[in-house]
């Protein structure tokens, strides 16, 4: 195959993998003065004891909705954990989501999330995990990030559990096209 060959390869390949994809997620890092009050006010009352404190806009989609979504979520680290904290437009707190180990599952939990992703993907790995609070500070269920292979497709996926370890849903993450091209 020529080399111009191979890159209408490459381009079709990507613009139909990105066809596919259904979550998007875009970040840009802001500086605390950029947050809503409410937001501020938050953080300094329930995470006084918080770690140094990156704040980001989010612009994010699910499924299939069309507008894109804004929040401000401010990330840091506190009693040796990380925490994301994400807020609306208008700074009302809209969800806490923590990183865990798989380990620190409950056993139940752990055990059906396992048997989930083993009939769900032939190949996987676990890149992130998350407990997500609601603003009560009642456990929503669990947020996972993988990479792994699914009905002939590499890529990566966003699942949601339940408490119990029950799927709510599973969505490819749409990623940024790769301005490199590897030959």
């Amino acid at each position: 195959m020529t080399k111009n060959k191979w890159i209408v390869l490459f381009v079709c390949v990507g613009f139909a993998i990105s066809a596919y994809a259904q979550k998007y997620e875009r970040e840009a890092r802001i500086k605390a003065a950029d947050l809503p009050t409410p937001a501020l006010a938050h953080l300094a009352k329930n995470y006084a004891d918080r770690g140094r404190t990156r704040h980001y806009e989010e612009h994010s989609r699910q499924g299939q909705e069309e507008e894109l979504q804004r929040f401000y979520e401010s990330k840091f680290r506190m009693d040796g954990y990380r925490y994301s904290v994400k807020f609306d437009s208008l700074g009302a707190l809209y969800d806490v989501e923590r990183i865990v180990a798989f380990e620190q599952l409950p056993s139940l939990a752990r055990q059906a999330i396992q048997e989930d992703l083993g009939h769900t993907f032939r190949h996987f790995r676990i890149e992130k995990i998350q407990e997500r609070y609601a603003p009560s500070g009642q456990l929503m269920g669990y947020e996972m990030e993988i990479r792994g292979k699914r009905e002939n497709t590499v890529g990566q996926f966003e699942l949601l559990y339940a408490p119990d370890g029950a799927r709510q849903s599973l969505e490819p993450i749409e990623s940024d096209p790769n301005p490199f091209f590897f030959f």
